[in-house]
């Protein structure tokens, strides 16, 4: 059984156009789209998943009450300090090349 399809009109830039008919062998210019942006789509989605994935190791890597977020009363003021601490190592790090 075939999808149902939904006629969609696109405008492509000349240089795309003729990039395209030099690669699509046989297959029509819809099908080539159809088939591209399928590929992206699903580049999407398996970042999607391996994003989530990531998080939840991250996550799961966490001892409760063993350290990491759970120790932090003020976000906000550990993300700063951080972020000061970085800055003041790079700006040492700079110093440093300087001198030489």
């Amino acid at each position: 059984m075939k999808a149902a399809l939904q006629r969609t009109q696109i405008y492509l830039p000349n240089d795309l156009r003729r990039e395209i008919e030099r690669y699509r062998n046989d297959e029509s210019l819809s099908e080539y789209l159809r088939n591209a942006a399928y590929e992206r789509l699903q580049k999407h989605k398996k970042k999607k998943v391996d994003l989530k994935k990531l998080a939840d190791e991250v996550i799961g890597s966490i001892k409760p009450g063993g350290g990491g977020w759970g120790n932090v009363k003020d976000t906000y003021k550990y993300i700063r300090k951080m972020r000061q601490e970085e800055d003041e190592h790079w700006l040492k790090r700079w110093d440093e090349g300087r001198k030489k």
